[in-house]
């Protein structure tokens, strides 16, 4: 892990060269960057990172699904990697609503939505703030935002509860995003199997965490994805988004995630009549990257029902 600062670099980091297109879509008065793959016509995907991710964490999916005939759009929420960031707006109903916006802008009705970590809290929101444009969503390693169960049930250890404790802290987010080290710290921690965070995975999370107000952007999104429950906000959030989902819900959940229980977080009750749970033998809490061929193998079994739909 990295001990000093990484460099400063502007968006151009997070624009990564590989077997994909860059674009900037404008939508809800930001400019959001997604890469896709995949023919134009084709059942739209959207894609969506945790933090202190972009939307390259999400690579190895974008291919699969592009190469299977799905228009892949792996896109960087409000604050990350090349989208716009702007100072506010980062509860999780405008994430939601951004990435509604995103679909409509792509000229799309429906998408399917696969989000990991916060994007699969994204996924679980659009439920109650966006249900139209959706054919189904697949959340990865995420919590369900409006779960009755207390927190000492969903993580896994003390260790698990303090670190939580610590990133609801704008500060410490905000200081361990800046000095470079909050992605290897999360990974070497969550995840069964960090050695796919090789040395030029990680040197590229540090290198777009350094781009402008990225750091302050994604101690903002942790500050209020992990916002308390018991506070009138939280409980005025977790109540609107208790609803029954009426597309196809795929959860996807390694059984060794070291920061969540994967028993815990199973949600059948809101994942309504068309609800899976996959849990993945031995994968952490990082999925799309730990297990990529076993996520990318879970979405292709899943989705023709759900492009069909």
């Amino acid at each position: 892990m990295r001990t000093q600062p990484p460099a400063a670099s502007d968006f151009s980091a997070a624009l990564v060269d590989g077997p994909w297109e860059h674009q900037m879509v404008a939508a809800r008065a930001l400019r959001f960057h997604v890469a896709s793959t995949g023919p134009a016509d084709g059942p739209l995907v959207i894609l969506i990172h945790g933090v202190p991710q972009f939307w390259w964490s999400m690579r190895h999916q974008l291919q699969a699904l592009g190469q299977a005939g799905y228009r892949a759009v792996a896109m960087d929420l409000r604050g990350c990697g090349a989208s716009d960031k702007p100072p506010e707006g980062y509860a999780l109903p405008m994430l939601a609503r951004d990435v509604a916006g995103v679909i409509t802008a792509l000229g799309a009705d429906k998408a399917a939505v696969v989000g990991h970590g916060l994007g699969g809290m994204v996924a679980w929101t659009m439920l109650s703030q966006a249900p139209s444009v959706l054919l189904g969503i697949a959340p990865i390693a995420a919590v369900h935002p409006g779960t009755r169960k207390p927190i000492r049930a969903l993580v896994v250890s003390p260790r698990a509860l303090a670190q939580i404790a610590a990133l609801r802290m704008p500060k410490f987010t905000l200081s361990a995003a800046r000095r470079g080290y909050l992605v290897g710290k999360l990974v070497t921690t969550w995840a069964e199997q960090p050695a796919w965070l090789d040395p030029y995975s990680l040197g590229l999370y540090q290198q777009v965490m350094a781009i402008p107000s990225a750091a302050e952007r994604a101690a903002e999104l942790m500050r209020l994805a992990l916002r308390p429950r018991w506070r009138a906000a939280g409980r005025r959030f977790a109540a609107s988004t208790r609803v029954r989902a009426q597309v196809p819900v795929l959860h996807i959940q390694g059984n060794m995630d070291h920061l969540l229980d994967y028993q815990a977080v199973a949600e059948p009750s809101f994942g309504g009549s068309d609800y899976h749970f996959a849990c993945l033998d031995g994968i952490g809490h990082f999925p799309p990257e730990e297990a990529p061929e076993q996520v990318n193998q879970a979405l292709l079994d899943w989705l023709p029902a759900v492009a069909s739909s």
